[in-house]
């Protein structure tokens, strides 16, 4: 009778490296019964994958752990598959960041259980044909690939053979429809793989030569658990020594692969696993993506704080490719620039892509420090540069200052990134409000110095927190006028309509950066002919970078009004004072964040108005489909009555100030 190789795996838990508590968990609850059950059950095969830290943390703390593991992989009971060490994404990487991700892990799975990876699992499966050549490379021989990203008129309970640009590596697809739950009969269980495979063999031309099927089960932590606890392999393990009827026999990946030499040709350009898949089309507007083979891009387009932290990657990829100065600098900036490509950080946790704001703020952290290396060199020169930093097709204003490093977009002429370089994290990244989660649509990208003109309806709106017309500067494409990176200097000018009143006015924003900060002006024009009266409005959004576990670390906010000094409540808006006419003569403002230490300072060129709100985004943790806070950002909005007469203009500056202040303690 023909067998059916049935190979558990169990994948890695991908967290921070810091992650001590959760690894010490994983580890009483699911590692240590289940090797204890493997130590003990000698014909019972299992695989396994770790992250390089994960396997850093129990070869340190649980050193019989891995005694009992490297014994197991002697007898050829048990296989360790490979991957990147930090499990980074990596169709996203360069090349060279690939391999050194591949072999770091490789290399400490061969020091610490004795034998090299053959295999690999790839983080979320996500895959690009490109990887073809890095996997050779690095001796490995085989990938775990989510079933669905087979073809439908392939799926044979067989492996796979891809080659590309005449490197080759083999594919085995996993079948998770097959887990079973605590409650699932071992007899039912075998039953159902049996005629699945049996249906697939009555019209299978690869059957006489390779009779012999494999059914790979790769489980999380979420799905073995309840196996372990209920001692569901116990019963499978006597099941199997009870039946000698049954063609279910548990084996390892590579023990198939000898078994097995015949593969089936295939070619996958870009794929990625079912969850993540489901994820691009979550919210309504994105269902049409829902049959629709999505790829890590697609991902990426739909989840933005994605794409903002792996633009970042990127660019510290090539600063650090193209440092020459000194070797050890190179080599320590590297080794952080590796940490922060976390595929937990990039894309999503096991809840959700909008659960990883902590991993998120992490990375930028670690990228932070890979930049201070380069920057700790005497040779290091501010600069501002232009180039299409996000690749949209659109250029963007990248300044690498000695205090911190931003960029400008010309979507809306905001500052869409602010990095503090005291290992803060990046202030700007925030979500945005959508009608799905929020009630409201934003329509616009939440950063600092955004521009608003509205009238008074609208500006009531606004401070209420609802939607409030269009703003029109804010979701306008700026053009530029002037570019001087001698002096780090950028004007910007927008043209549109103010729509209710038909009004053509123009906004030139001329941004002067300094190592502590910036200034920019102001000229706003009426271009129309008749009279303006309005408000404008500058926005400036903060990201909390210490959220973690829906605890929010406020900021303190203080603000000078007629030579007075007046702390506002962080927790909730200024709407009450504003509609009292308070905070309405204010000199300077000053936002703090002192869990990091770290002051930003608005001292406008005349007293202005001000109002400030915390915005509390709730987003979904896909794993329960329940909403949760997921991120908190802070809006500070300076702003002014105008009234300019046709073809008049008037003037406004701000001064923004970046200082260190002393910590206090996260509560």
């Amino acid at each position: 009778m023909n067998s059916i190789y049935v190979c558990f795996n169990l994948r890695s838990l991908s967290v921070s490296t810091d992650a001590a508590e959760e690894y010490d968990k994983v580890y009483q609850t699911v590692y240590k019964p289940l090797i204890k059950f493997l130590y003990s059950h000698s014909n019972f095969k299992f695989s396994f994958s770790f992250t390089g830290p994960q396997l850093l943390y129990y070869k340190k703390k649980h050193t019989e752990f891995i005694t009992i593991l490297k014994e197991l992989v002697e007898r050829n009971q048990v296989e360790i598959l490979g991957g990147g060490f930090y499990a980074p994404v990596l169709p996203l990487l360069f090349p060279v960041d690939r391999n050194s991700q591949i072999d770091m892990l490789s290399t400490e799975i061969r020091q610490t259980i004795g034998k090299r990876p053959r295999g690999i699992n790839l983080f979320a499966d996500i895959w690009d044909s490109s990887i073809v050549n890095n996997l050779q490379t690095c001796g490995i021989e085989y990938a775990l690939l989510d079933s669905n990203s087979i073809p439908e008129n392939k799926k044979r309970f067989l492996y796979y053979i891809m080659t590309d640009l005449g490197k080759a590596v083999d594919l085995f697809p996993y079948y998770n429809d097959f887990i079973p739950t605590p409650e699932t009969d071992c007899d039912f269980f075998d039953k159902n793989l049996t005629k699945a495979v049996e249906k697939t063999e009555r019209q299978d031309d690869y059957f006489q030569f390779s009779p012999e099927k494999i059914v790979i089960l790769s489980m999380n932590f979420n799905s073995i658990k309840p196996l372990i606890d209920s001692k569901w392999f116990e019963k499978l393990d006597l099941y199997l020594k009870g039946r000698d009827q049954t063609r279910i026999k548990t084996a390892t990946i590579d023990e198939y692969r000898k078994l097995q030499p015949v593969k089936i040709p295939v070619y996958i350009s870009a794929t990625m696993n079912k969850t993540m898949n489901n994820w691009c089309a979550y919210l309504i507007r994105n269902k049409n993506r829902q049959n629709y083979s999505n790829t890590v891009y697609d991902f990426m387009e739909f989840y933005e704080q994605s794409s903002r932290l792996n633009n970042r990657i990127t660019y510290m990829t090539i600063l650090i490719n193209q440092y020459k100065n000194d070797k050890m600098r190179k080599k320590a900036a590297r080794e952080k620039l590796l940490e922060a490509q976390s595929g937990t950080a990039v894309l999503a946790t096991l809840n959700g892509p909008y659960c990883n704001t902590k991993f998120r703020q992490d990375s930028y952290r670690c990228l932070i420090m890979a930049e201070k290396f380069l920057h700790d060199d005497s040779k290091f020169t501010e600069s501002m540069s232009r180039f299409d930093y996000t690749s949209d097709g659109i250029n963007e204003y990248v300044c690498r200052m000695q205090n911190y490093f931003a960029y400008i977009s010309l979507l809306g002429g905001s500052v869409q990134e602010l990095d503090v370089m005291k290992n803060c994290g990046n202030y700007v990244d925030n979500l945005s409000r959508i009608f799905e989660y929020d009630g409201v649509e934003d329509g616009y990208k939440r950063g600092v110095l955004v521009d608003h003109l509205f009238d008074s309806d609208q500006f009531n709106r606004y401070l209420s927190g609802e939607a409030a017309g269009d703003g029109v500067f804010s979701r306008i494409i700026y053009k530029e006028v002037k570019f001087i990176a001698s002096r780090k200097e950028l004007q910007l000018i927008a043209e549109a309509e103010y729509k209710p009143t038909h009004q053509r006015v123009s906004l030139k924003k001329i941004y002067i950066f300094n190592s502590n900060g910036l200034t920019v002006q102001y000229i706003l024009k009426n271009e129309s002919a008749k009279p303006m009266k309005l408000k404008f409005a500058v926005e400036s959004n903060f990201s909390d970078v210490n959220y973690e576990n829906e605890q929010i670390s406020y900021f303190n906010i203080e603000a000078a009004e007629n030579e007075k000094l007046m702390l506002i409540e962080p927790k909730k808006s200024t709407q009450q004072l504003n509609l009292k006419n308070q905070l309405s003569e204010v000199q300077a403002i000053r936002l703090t964040d002192s869990v990091n230490g770290v002051s930003f300072a608005f001292e406008p060129n005349e007293k202005c108005g001000y109002y400030y709100s915390p915005i509390l985004f709730k987003r979904p943790d896909f794993s329960t489909n329940k909403l949760i806070t997921s991120s908190a950002t802070f809006v500070s909005t300076m702003f002014w009555d105008i009234d300019i007469e046709s073809g008049k203009e008037t003037e406004k500056m701000i001064n923004l100030t970046i200082t260190s202040v002393k910590k206090k303690q996260k509560n």
